[in-house]
């Protein structure tokens, strides 16, 4: 039933109508009989389980006796929320009858009533608190019954809240009469010394040898931070309702004279309390400060409690009795370290919202009862809280419903004050103050205002999504940095273990390998752009000291790197010598070796291509055996490994002795593959594929006779048994590692659309970069066009082709500016070549002439990186700004259509194209999308439907009148959504999409962006369509901007005049022609007369062309007319031309363009004016608050703000409408009626209380 005025108001009229007072006895029986805290009975309860058997049965009812104190809260819980409901929404008439029942023969006071609970639960709550201030922690059954007495306090004082919000002044004047001081005394005794007590952390550390006994005090020490929490939480509910008192207060007025009267009362506590909050709002910022950081040695974020003390000392922050505070409430580990980190939030978010409400509350006092000695003295010992929380405190003044001025407190978050700032939203508030403050009077201004608030709010939450996408992708690379360091870490560990594990954890060969590659991949990764991002970032992040140690040890790293490389190079040389020479290996090997392995190893003509023993092939089996020691692939024997390998290079054997191949085969009957097509056996290309493929189960073969050299030397029975152990031994692991590849396989087939995800999250990542340096990428392409036409400087023509002496038909090479054409049209370089010219002109050249052979590739490169720069402007301009053209095209439309009527009471004109476009999109199901008001075709029907019909109203605005219904609704949510390709193609609004490209390819700013990428792709076919780009300074500068807008500001009757001109000359050619045609020879040869008006056009274009660009007229052009018998009319054409056309008509053109500049100058220094003399606001002129110093700058910043006003409508769109107070439903409402009553016009809270304010 919450803000169900319907509702609500039922009950009421049957309360009123039945005036049985039955119900409101009742009200106040079940509140008198509301249990609260009872200490006796909990201490007989701990006895009386302190004497009993411990059993399940007997723990069962220790819970149930438990159940005893306060055995009813969620009952009492249930009560009050009951009475809050029934004034939620700010109902005053529901909040007048609580207090008092008009026309019923008695009256219960309910506020009282509920006054009366509340103190008495205050007193409980006292008295147990007392019970445990000796005891070092509040054991379980405490917390438990701690926990529930806050609950039911934090909903009696909602409940009190609600009472009183709107405010209702009748509900403020009981509670200011009755013993809610008392109450309010009370508890804030319990919150100074509870939130010290629970605060700190009460564990032996001598007894921190037995784990549990650590385990259990740290989850009761977690425990009581919950229990912290929730007091706070109480707390901050308790400073809402004071704050509530307030609302609607005058200068000096009972209720806050009381209240201060109460924080005088409470002065030592209200002191511990500002204490609190002071130390851990300021240790956030203490501990990541660089001087703290340098205490700092553990990389994982830890602190000695030693080092945390000094570095707490060095700070100067905090006394010596608060270091030893903060010290025990700090959480250390067995090895007595901090994670400060970790310390330093745990209370952060807690004492910044109460911290808030403090600050409001005695920000509030401090003006509503001036010159307050008493009052004084608390906010010099809350100066601290009070500078912390200045920056994010904003404040308005509103005229009230009771047609007074009242001030409005609330918060202003950092990232709003940061975006305020943005460069997008500076240039909007420019244009806004430019185009506003002389327009209309206070209401229209207004009106302009409101809407310049709700643009810039929806600019702000496109620039808060820009930034949230930063902040997230900077905490994922400092998860990833703090990843990798963990994976560094235990890197570590394990190559320890390696080298105690000797010979047995020794890499194979292939591994070897593949290390050496991933070694490569990572190094080569250190240069992508993520990671040099990355350490840039971190650069940034530290400190002189930091930057010059951390570059000494890369030098010294490098530097040791080298050295250890040299050494061993050198080392391995050294090995290598050592072992052939001195190692006995050579005189082993000829020892042990026999004539039958000497013929083994003997290339056999025969089988060559099939045992794939081809000595001359590079990388063949006896070259790697000699080389590398690994195993030979290509023996068909394949029982060999590379760990006999190893050891036979350790014993000084050489490699490939005891490899059986060639004639010594005879004994062998192992089968041998048939060649392939690609002249390699299978058993090599199966042996290659192993590490792709789990090894299949080997089959027992007959074992082949033994051969005499073998049993000579008594030595391949031994090396086979060992063999076969060990390679039973290596099966296992290959086919753990294959089931691992195949489990590692499946989740890869199962993400098949992970790789879409990824390339959309950086496809927004990239859109959002382009976002927030789209200004940047201007200003870049500009100085790009700059160098550009730099180098276009150096451009010549040439008759002949560059590094030609004679002229040649061909085409240079090195034009490079026409494509494939370096020529020009015939007589395109003649000035005077006519139309009558026999002879043809030759091809002309255009050529970069240069020296160094840069200058060509550097023009090609700047070029394209102008284009791309160009086009990828484009796609920045419609992530910044394009959503916010969209929005105002659909704010306009939606309100014409609610407010006006528009399509519904009146139609467009014909001619109105915007208006006859808009109706395109009425009846698409995605408008609105951008704007906030999703709800505007409901608002429309409901308010035309009644008289024109619904059904007329829902097809013009293309809703179903059935879907309306919320059951057919629940039935259509209940299925479930259809993923499949058409249904998304389907999805697409088309409709809709069309109208918004209409508005986008309408928007000026987007069409200019798109005329300069045109420019820069025609630039590519010649390179002097980028002169046109420099023109962008005169849309980058203000001033030039100026210039500009003066000829177009009055281009409407500069057109004119210049249409006006035209006609004026048409005259003056008819007569010409007609009368002076003799006198418009400008040949100088008389055989060949140039008659300039022989025919009618020619004429008119000679006198627009010569005779207006002439400073004489078309007089000083043509002949003279002296001795002419027309020369008394020439004298006439000649001054008449001159005057009107000369004097006046190019003069009126010159004066409409300076007048306009000058115009557009004093316009700006009249909003300059305006700005720094009168408040945008009320209006009132900076003569009254300059009776003060500074006074009218901090009328302008602090109470009159024009950021602060748009701050707090930006406040209330985002605060949910049930948790609004009574001035902000207030506004709320004025807003969405669009009345804008609540601005002070023409008064302020200063003038209003002059005289009490002094």
């Amino acid at each position: 039933m919450g803000g169900n005025s319907e509702v609500q108001q039922k009950m009421l009229d049957y309360l009123k109508d039945k005036k049985d007072v039955g119900f409101f006895l009742s009200l106040q029986t079940l509140m008198q009989t509301c249990s609260v805290l009872d200490l006796n009975a909990f201490e007989r309860q701990n006895k009386a389980e302190g004497l009993g058997m411990v059993s399940e049965e007997g723990t069962n009812m220790k819970l149930e006796r438990g159940e005893k104190v306060m055995a009813d809260d969620e009952f009492t819980c249930d009560l009050f929320r009951f009475l809050q409901l029934l004034c939620e929404g700010h109902n005053n008439d529901f909040q007048n009858y609580l207090r008092t029942q008009t026309g019923s023969t008695t009256t219960i006071n309910v506020i009282i009533c509920t006054v009366d609970y509340l103190l008495r639960l205050q007193e409980s709550i006292s008295d147990f608190y007392w019970y445990y201030s000796g005891k070092e922690i509040i054991d379980e059954p405490g917390k438990r019954n701690f926990s529930k007495a806050m609950t039911v306090a934090k909903q009696v004082f909602n409940s009190l809240t609600e009472y009183i919000q709107g405010p209702c002044t009748g509900n403020q004047q009981s509670l200011a009469h009755s013993r809610l001081w008392d109450a309010v005394v009370g508890f804030l005794h319990v919150f100074a010394h509870m939130m010290m007590k629970l605060a700190q952390m009460h564990s032996d550390p001598g007894l921190r040898n037995g784990d549990r006994f650590w385990s259990r005090a740290h989850s009761e020490d977690s425990s009581q931070i919950g229990l912290l929490k929730e007091l706070l939480d109480l707390q901050k509910d308790m400073v809402v309702m004071l704050l509530s008192l307030l609302e609607g207060n005058v200068v000096n007025g009972t209720i806050a004279r009381q209240m201060v009267d109460m924080l005088v009362e409470s002065s030592s506590n209200v002191e511990m309390i500002l204490k609190f909050f002071d130390m851990f709002l300021k240790l956030k910022d203490i501990v990541a400060s660089d001087a703290f950081r340098d205490y700092v040695t553990d990389p994982r974020g830890l602190i000695s409690k030693k080092d945390f003390q000094k570095a707490m000392d060095s700070q100067k922050q905090y006394s010596p009795s608060e270091i030893q505070f903060l010290l025990s409430c700090s959480e250390a580990d067995e090895n007595e370290m901090i994670n400060f980190e970790e310390f330093a939030n745990r209370f952060q978010e807690p004492a910044k919202d109460i911290g808030f409400n403090i600050a409001v509350l005695l920000t509030n006092l401090s003006e509503h009862v001036p010159h307050d000695t008493r009052l004084q003295n608390f906010l010099e010992q809350a100066e601290s809280v009070l500078n912390y929380f200045r920056p994010f405190l904003g404040r308005i003044e509103i005229m009230g419903a009771s047609r007074k001025i009242e001030r409005i407190y609330f918060e202003i978050s950092a990232v709003n004050r940061a975006q305020w700032e943005m460069p997008q939203v500076k240039e909007s508030k420019r244009q806004f103050i430019f185009d506003v403050v002389n327009e209309g009077g206070e209401s229209e201004k207004m009106e302009l205002f409101v809407n310049f608030c709700e643009d810039t709010i929806f600019e702000m939450n496109i620039a808060s999504q820009i930034s949230e996408q930063e902040g997230e992708e900077k905490d994922l690379e400092d998860l990833e940095m703090g990843e990798v360091g963990g994976e560094g870490g235990a890197g570590g560990g394990g190559g320890g273990d390696e080298e105690g594990n000797g010979e047995e954890s020794q890499p194979e060969s292939s591994s070897a390998f593949v290390d050496f590659l991933n070694s490569a991949v990572n190094f080569l990764g250190m240069f992508t752009f993520r990671n040099l991002r990355r350490q840039y970032r971190r650069l940034r992040r530290m400190t002189l000291k930091e930057i010059v140690v951390g570059l000494a040890t890369f030098l010294w790293a490098v530097l040791m790197s080298i050295l250890l490389f040299i050494c061993s190079v050198c080392k391995g040389i050294f090995l290598v010598l050592w072992q052939t020479l001195f190692g006995g290996g050579l005189v082993e090997g000829a020892k042990n070796i026999t004539m039958t392995e000497i013929l083994a190893s003997m290339p056999d003509p025969t089988q060559d291509e099939v045992h794939g023993d081809l000595p001359g092939e590079p990388g063949g089996g006896g070259v790697e055996q000699e080389v590398g020691g690994a195993t030979d692939m290509m023996d068909t024997g394949g029982g060999e490994e590379e760990e006999e390998d190893s050891q036979d290079q350790e014993g000084g054997r050489i490699p490939g002795t005891d490899v059986p191949g060639g004639l010594g085969d005879i004994g062998d009957t192992t089968p041998v593959d048939p060649p392939t097509p690609e002249g390699t056996p299978l058993a090599k290309r199966k042996a290659t594929s192993e590490e792709a493929q789990p090894e299949p189960p080997a089959v027992e073969e007959p074992p082949p006779e033994p051969e005499k050299a073998d049993t000579e030397n008594g030595e391949k029975a031994e090396k086979e048994k060992a063999e076969s152990k060990t390679e039973e031994k290596a099966e296992e692991p290959k086919k753990v590692k294959a089931a691992k590849a195949k489990k590692d396989k499946k989740p890869t087939r199962q993400g098949g659309f992970e790789l879409w995800n990824e390339l959309d999250v950086q496809r927004n990542k990239f859109m959002n970069y382009l976002s927030r340096n789209f200004y940047n990428l201007r200003f870049l392409a500009l100085f790009i066009a700059f160098a550009l036409n730099f180098i276009l400087l150096f451009y010549k023509v040439s008759d002949s082709p560059p590094g030609e002496e004679v002229e040649g038909s061909g085409v240079s090479e090195d034009s490079g500016l026409f494509g494939s054409s370096g020529e020009e049209p015939e007589g395109s370089g003649g000035e005077d070549g006519g139309a009558g010219d026999d002879e043809e002109e030759g091809p002309v050249y255009y050529f970069l002439e240069e020296s160094t052979g840069y200058m060509q590739p550097t023009l090609s490169f700047l070029a394209i990186l102008h284009t791309v720069i160009a086009f990828i402007c484009i796609i920045g301009y419609n992530c910044l700004k394009i959503p916010l053209v969209i929005f105002k095209r659909e704010k306009e439309l939606a309100r014409k259509l609610e407010f006006d009527g528009l399509y519904i009471t009146e139609q467009p004109e014909d001619d109105d194209i915007k208006g006859q476009w808009d109706r395109l999109v009425l009846n698409t199901p995605s408008f609105p999308n951008n704007y906030w008001d999703k709800f505007v075709k409901r608002k429309v029907l409901d308010k035309y439907g009644d008289i024109y019909g619904r059904e007329r109203i829902a097809e013009l605005l293309g809703m179903d009148l059935a879907s309306l219904d919320v059951s057919q609704q629940h039935e259509k949510k209940s299925e479930g959504p259809d993923t499949s390709m058409f249904a998304w193609i389907t999805a697409i609004d088309i409709k809709y999409q069309i109208w918004k490209f209409g508005v986008v390819f309408t928007d000026n700013t987007f069409l200019y962006l798109v005329w300069y990428t045109v420019m820069s792709l025609l630039g590519h076919y010649n390179n002097f369509f980028f002169a046109c780009h420099l023109l962008d300074i005169a849309m980058g500068v203000k001033t030039l901007r100026t210039i500009l807008s003066s000829v177009t500001h009055n281009g409407k009757q500069l057109m004119m005049t210049v249409g006006l001109l035209a006609v004026v000359v048409y005259l003056y050619t008819v007569v010409a022609f007609n009368f002076f045609r003799k006198f418009y020879n400008k040949s100088e040869d008389e055989d060949e007369p140039d008659m300039k008006c022989d025919d009618m056009m020619t004429c008119y274009l000679f006198h627009m062309y010569v005779g207006v660009r002439a400073g004489g007229g078309i007089g000083d052009e043509i002949e003279d007319p002296a001795g002419d018998e027309y020369e008394l009319y020439r004298v006439v054409f000649d001054i008449t031309f001159f005057f009107f056309v000369i004097v006046i008509l190019l003069a009126i053109i010159q004066g409409l363009i300076i007048d306009a500049f000058g115009e557009l100058r004093d316009q700006q220094e009249q909003v300059k004016e305006d700005m720094e003399t009168k408040c945008f606001i009320c209006g009132i002129g900076s003569d009254y608050f300059d009776t003060t110093p500074h006074g009218f700058e901090t009328h302008t910043l602090e109470e009159h703000n024009l950021a602060n006003y748009m701050f707090f409508l930006m406040y209330l769109i985002n605060k949910d409408e049930t948790e609004h107070t009574g001035q902000e439903s207030y506004v709320w409402k004025m807003y969405q009626e669009r009345c804008w009553d609540f601005f002070p016009a023409g008064d302020c809270f200063r003038k209003q209380y002059e005289d009490q304010l002094g």
